[in-house]
This record gives structure tokens, sequence and C-alpha cells, in this order.
């Protein structure tokens, strides 16, 4: 086997029987379907937003920057009980675009994400429809849904095969020596993982390309500039010298055509990336630029969030001085005033996101953290219970919602909330639960003072020993133990 250039068995064609090498990705037809992706996704419609952006990539597969939404919604609409992908959809699919058997596929695994079968599916389609980017990026989830399984010889060395046809070389010689660790006198198998390694070399090298072809290596001459130029913009924080290609290259897309996302969304990256005071002013120029002219929303956010990591960064300056000169009275009120306005500045955009996407709930959990930092408990409780509907912000909603009604004195719907938000913890996020029983604890003194409460008291008084007992420097930990015995006592008299 030559890696890398062995093709899936159904690839000669793509649905509209061209060659795959020759179609072309159309952004001009994908677009809209990811705009109402986008939309549907926001309104947690998440099944009909995974089909929308497949639909997109059907017409335009070279989109690799939207794959963390993708994901986040497929994990969604995983977490939700999501079931799979009807036949019927899968099809209207692959009938859509030129990538349509790509796009099917990986719809059709998006749907059902634990789905070995669908997972090696995508990645047969992918490489097979010029989508190699796509395989590679995805190569390591589907490796490591295959070492959680019982995967047979035969599976790591179709995993194998993929990954080396993705240039995934890492995780395809990986892949072959799990499949030899299974049967080591598999001579054949030793054959293959020699070529793979000649072939990774080869590739690395450029050998494939250059040799035996007409002005070959005057082509390496090129790669290598092209190789420079993304060099260039992976190490852009070095400094302005290194910068300044990329950047300019960047600027003189975006400044041909001010009204392509993908000219904007690059010129903004690299902006950021750089990181001073000019470029990020730039940015953000750009960004609203972009927004007045494309009415694209994201970008109207880009802005904010410039704004919100210049504020931030003068609450840490203005810390860092009163830290220095911890008696200077001016320089503490200038840190409050910093803070406040960081906090009204957070107010106004995510109030401005909120009301963009009403139906977020994630939106809804972030205003709420500010509306109740600035003291605006009642406004906050309504976000925390409305984010309450996310599956997987209710943990920390429902915990946010108890800080709410205890600021209020309202401990007895505190404790039923915190005991609500320890529920429903996921395993993985354990280290949360210390902090959600230290709140709960509270709730119970407060509650036990207030309704002379013994059995509340006293079962504050189990959950200081559990904290105690699990780390005995916790936060006043010591004190709260001294603070419910005094309740304790005062109930009994």
């Amino acid at each position: 086997m030559f890696f890398g250039k062995k093709k899936p068995k159904d690839s000669t064609e793509s649905t509209s029987g061209e060659d795959s090498a020759s179609i072309q990705p159309n952004p001009a037809k994908a677009e809209p379907w990811f705009r109402h992706a986008d939309n549907a996704k926001d309104s947690l419609q998440h099944a009909y937003a995974l089909k929308l952006f497949a639909s997109g990539l059907s017409f335009d597969n070279t989109r690799l920057d939207l794959v963390e939404q993708i994901l986040s919604c497929a994990i969604s609409h995983r977490d939700q009980g999501g079931k799979g992908a009807p036949s019927s959809e899968k099809k209207e699919i692959e009938g859509m675009g030129p990538y349509g058997k790509f796009a099917s596929a990986y719809y059709a695994w998006l749907r059902d994400l634990s789905n070995i079968k669908l997972a090696l599916d995508f990645m047969r389609q992918a490489l097979a429809f010029d989508s190699r980017p796509w395989a590679n990026h995805h190569a390591s989830t589907i490796f490591k849904m295959h070492l959680s399984g019982k995967t047979s010889k035969k599976g790591w060395v179709e995993v194998m095969r993929l990954c080396g046809e993705a240039n995934n070389w890492d995780l395809a010689q990986q892949a072959g020596a799990k499949a030899r660790e299974l049967d080591p006198s598999d001579g054949d198998l030793d054959t293959e993982l020699k070529d793979l390694a000649a072939a990774r070399a080869m590739t690395e090298g450029g050998y494939t390309e250059a040799a035996g072809t007409e002005g070959g290596f005057r082509k390496m001459i090129k790669d290598a500039d092209k190789q420079k130029e993304l060099q260039e913009e992976e190490t852009l924080a070095g400094g302005a010298e290194t910068a300044a290609a990329p950047l300019q290259r960047a600027r003189q897309a975006y400044e041909a055509n001010p009204s392509d996302t993908n000219a904007v969304a690059k010129l903004l990256q690299l902006l950021r990336r750089v990181g001073d005071a000019d470029a990020l002013n730039e940015a953000k120029r750009v960004a609203l630029s972009a927004f007045e002219t494309t009415a694209e929303y994201r970008f109207r956010m880009f802005a904010g969030d410039l704004e919100i990591k210049a504020a931030e960064q003068r609450v840490e300056e203005r810390r860092e001085s009163a830290q220095e000169d911890s008696d200077n009275e001016e320089l503490a009120i200038q840190l409050e005033e910093a803070e406040r306005s960081l906090q009204e500045l957070k107010l106004s955009e995510y109030s401005d996101r909120v009301e963009k996407y009403p139906t977020d709930r994630k939106r809804k959990y972030d205003l709420g953290t500010i509306l109740f930092r600035l003291g605006r408990t009642e406004e906050a409780m309504a976000q925390f219970q409305a984010a309450k509907d996310e599956p997987r912000l209710h943990a920390d909603a429902a915990h946010n919602l108890g800080l709410c009604f205890h600021a209020e004195g309202w401990f007895v719907e505190a404790v039923a909330e915190f005991d609500e938000a320890l529920s429903r913890v996921e395993s993985s996020e354990r280290e949360k639960t210390l902090d959600m029983k230290y709140d709960l604890m509270l709730g119970l003194i407060e509650g036990a003072k207030a309704e002379k409460d013994l059995e509340m008291a006293q079962r504050a008084k189990s959950i200081c020993s559990e904290i105690a007992r699990t780390n005995i420097a916790y936060r006043d930990i010591r004190d709260r133990r001294r603070e419910v015995d005094e309740v304790i006592g005062t109930i009994n008299g």
C-alpha cells in the first residue's frame, strides 16, 4: 500500500459524476446554509442545525473553521438523547452538492457520535472527496474511540490505513503498533508498517509530488514558500518582523473585498494574535466595519470581546498597583472603579447578546453572572432559572441560583438549589462539588439560625466535617466548624 494515495472503494465518482479532483467548493451556495445553521444552533435546534451545517459542507468543504461549532452542536444533541440521522435526510444531503457523500457521512456520524462504524465511514468519504483536513482533524477522536473499545487487529489496521491516508502519521503508526501487539507474527503487517514509514518520509520531504514531474523541484520551492507563509502565521506572536508578512497578505485580501467574511475573519485572527494596542484597535475597527457591511453579528461580538479584554487588562494593572502600595486609598478607589466599569461593560455586551439570541441559555447564564456581581439579584435569578433548561448548564445555574436565594435571605430555597446542583454535577466535573458543599453548608447554617432548626444545623455540621476531612485548609472551614457548634448549642439551649 502507498499511504496517502489509496482511495476508498466508492470514491471514483462524486454525486454529479465528476472526479473528486476536479470538483470545486462553492462558498456562495454554502454560506446561506451555514447562516441558517448558526441561527438554528442558537435556538437549540441541534439536530436541525447539524443538517444545515452538513448541507453547507456539501457545497464547500473548506470551512474547517466551523468544526468547533459543529462538534458543540453534536455533543449537545447527544447529551439530550438525540436520535440518529434518518436515511431520507442522509440521501437528501448526499445529492445536494459535489461533496455530498462526505457531508452525508459526516452528518450521520454527528447524529450518533459514539458509533465507530459511522466515524470510519466519515473518514473514508472525507478522504475520497478532497476533504483530508477534516479526516485529519477528527483522527485523534476516532483513534480514542478504538482505544476505549475492544478493537480487533482488523480494526486497528483499518485505523492505521485511514490515518496514513490522512497524513496523520503519528496516529497511523500507533494504530499499526496496536495491530502488531495483537498479532506479532503477521509479516504482511510488518511490510505495511515499513511502507508507512517510507510514505511518511516521502510525503514530509515533498518527494512524492516532485519526483518524476515536469518542474517538480520548482514546485517544491514554491511549496517551501507556502510553508514559510504558514510558519510565519503559526509563529506570529514571535515579533513584529515575523508578523508583517502574513498581516500584509491578510490586509490586502480584506481590502480587495471587505465583504468577504473569510478574509475578515483571517485578518481579525492575525491581529488578535499580534495582540499589541495598535493591532487590537485595528481589529476592533475592522470587526465593526464588517458587522456594518455583512450584518454578521459574530463580528459585533468580536469587537465587544476586545473591549472586554482591554477592560480586564486595566483591572489587572490597577490591582497590581494597589497591591504594591496597599496603603494608598486612591489606588484602591481606582481599582474599584475599574472593576465596576468592567462589570458594566460586560452587562451591556451580554444584554445585547441575549436580546439577539433570546433562546441561548449559555448567554443567559453569562448575563446572570454579571447581574449577580452587580447586586441585581432578582434579575440574575431569572437568567439562571432559564439557564437550568440547558442540561450542560444545569448544575452551575442551580448553584448560582442558590447563591441568589442566599443573598435574598431565602435559605430554604437556597439549600434546595444547592442540593439540586450537587445532584447534577457530571462525573468529569467533581472538582466543583467542594465549592457547592461549602455554599450548601453556609445555607444550612443561616437557615438553622433563622428557623432555630436543629436538623439543618446538624446537617451543616456533617457537611463541614466532610469538607474538613477532604481539605482541612479549605477556606475558613475551621472557623465554620466552631460556628456550627455554637449554633447547635444555642438551639439546644
